[in-house]
């Protein structure tokens, strides 16, 4: 479920937004306002998210997820450590490592080398 909401989140608001929700309200359960103005969401984090928020989810109560996962990955692109990343998600080193092992990023395909005597079955 919280993947789905994660997915619909980051598709609405953009990553970087949806970071910045998820840092600031991670794992608390927020009344969206129909309204954007005033909200505590506005005031923190801008009424532009606010106003995503509020045309999407206003009158909804919404948990927002600690995306925990897409935050390690962004912070890994930004060039952290994984003491600075555990610092910032309030988990463990061995957490962090743990998270990178279940959800390994894509690498590309090793280019094998090939040995000039051989000759191309599939040419």
């Amino acid at each position: 479920m919280t993947d789905r909401l994660e997915d619909e989140l980051v598709a609405l608001l953009g990553a970087e937004d949806f970071i910045r929700l998820a840092e600031a309200h991670g794992g608390e359960r927020r009344y969206i306002p129909k309204s954007e103005s005033g909200t505590e969401i506005a005031e923190g984090l801008g009424t532009t998210i606010a106003a995503k928020l509020a045309r999407r989810y206003g009158g909804d109560a919404l948990d927002i997820p600690l995306a925990r996962r897409l935050r390690a990955r962004h912070y890994r692109a930004a060039g952290l450590s994984n003491r600075h990343i555990a610092k910032r998600l309030g988990i463990s080193v061995n957490g962090v490592e743990k998270l990178f092992r279940r959800s390994p990023t894509p690498r590309p395909p090793r280019r094998r080398e090939v040995d000039p005597r051989q000759s191309d079955l599939f040419s």
